[in-house]
């Protein structure tokens, strides 16, 4: 269960232009970006362990989280501009940055 009572829980489907129906996932808006320009920018995820894709976000966003001692803020959270995203993509999104991670370990 979603702790976060602005956060909508994920339970719904989602129909996607590109890979039709899917289960709704949520991220910043940056995950999203890098979906369409291909730039990898970290993925983080919730401690939501129970679902298979919890909500996620990028290393700036991350930052942003980091800077006001782990917790989400109005600030953290407009910058982060959670977007709603369909499993596939979401998939496509972790991708991009494992494969970031192998090409250049840190």
């Amino acid at each position: 269960m979603n702790e976060d009572p602005r956060m909508p829980e994920p339970s719904d489907v989602i129909e996607c232009d590109e890979h039709g129906s899917q289960e709704t996932t949520f991220v910043c808006q940056h995950l999203v970006q890098s979906l369409r320009d291909g730039r990898p920018v970290g993925f983080f995820v919730s401690r939501d362990a129970d679902r298979p894709r919890p909500d996620a976000w990028c290393a700036a966003c991350e930052e942003k989280v980091q800077s006001t001692g782990g917790e989400w803020t109005d600030e953290s959270e407009a910058f982060a501009g959670v977007t709603l995203l369909c499993g596939a993509c979401y998939d496509q999104a972790r991708a991009l940055w494992e494969e970031a991670l192998r090409q250049h370990p840190h």
